[in-house]
């Protein structure tokens, strides 16, 4: 039943949406109804998911580029304080920096293609993948690590079967941040130097004044972080289904 609230919650939010439309019949332009919407994601399907798997391939492009790259340094991090320290601050500096500022230098440095939008998710899901992947590998209970070097286990060995394990509920909840930056990345790299994908989309419609179309491609970004976000839960009670957090998102 509790599965239920969320659709049933966002239906009474549709019912709502559609009689206020009618009641104070609000102009197309400005404001669509729900059954407008739907019917632009039905005669436009074909289209709309053309776009829908270009931005999705770019957000997990860039997000599969960006853990790479956060799990290596976190693990180097977590190994060397001279690592953490040098890096951290320039993660910071990352961070701190818009993302609309550097996108439109990503388009002029790397082209048009692919790559530069990987990169701008790349840089926006990099620090929280970074920060929770070395909270999590440090961590690590240290009665438990002494007790294993006392026994003359390696410190790869502690590392592959007890610190990486350890860390994995940090790098999920990190991931389930991650997903929606990936998304915002994917759609703020293609207002720059695409004509593909929902974010150009949005910036058509948008000059259009095509509120239906503009409103379908919001819908389709929510359902795509909805998808990747239940792949992240479903690989986290798969590989972390005896930490007490599994369960409860």
């Amino acid at each position: 039943m509790s599965r239920l609230i969320p659709v049933i919650l966002v239906l009474l939010c549709l019912i709502i949406w559609q009689t206020a439309i009618h009641v104070w019949d609000v102009p197309v332009y400005l404001m669509p109804s729900p059954d407008r919407v739907f019917m632009t994601l039905v005669t436009d399907f074909s289209t709309l998911m053309e776009d829908f798997g270009y931005t999705a391939f770019e957000a997990a492009g860039g997000l599969i580029l960006g853990v790479i790259v956060a799990i290596i340094i976190g693990l180097f991090s977590a190994r060397f304080a001279l690592v953490e320290t040098t890096v951290m601050p320039l993660a910071v500096f990352v961070k701190v920096t818009p993302v609309l500022a550097i996108a439109p230098l990503f388009a002029i440095w790397f082209g048009f293609g692919f790559f530069p939008r990987f990169l701008i998710v790349a840089v926006v899901t990099f620090f929280p993948i970074l920060v929770n992947t070395v909270a999590g590998l440090k961590a690590t209970s240290r009665p438990i690590t002494e007790y294993f070097e006392s026994l003359g286990v390696s410190k790869w060995e502690i590392l592959m079967k007890i610190r990486i394990p350890y860390s994995l509920p940090y790098l999920f909840a990190a991931l389930k941040v991650s997903i929606p930056l990936s998304i915002i990345g994917a759609v703020i790299g293609e207002w720059f130097g695409s004509s593909n994908g929902l974010g150009n989309l949005i910036m058509v419609s948008h000059g259009n004044l095509d509120t239906e179309t503009l409103f379908a491609c919001i819908f389709l970004l929510a359902i795509l972080g909805v998808i990747a976000t239940s792949v992240v839960v479903v690989l986290e009670k798969r590989f972390i289904f005896w930490h007490p957090s599994v369960g409860t998102f």
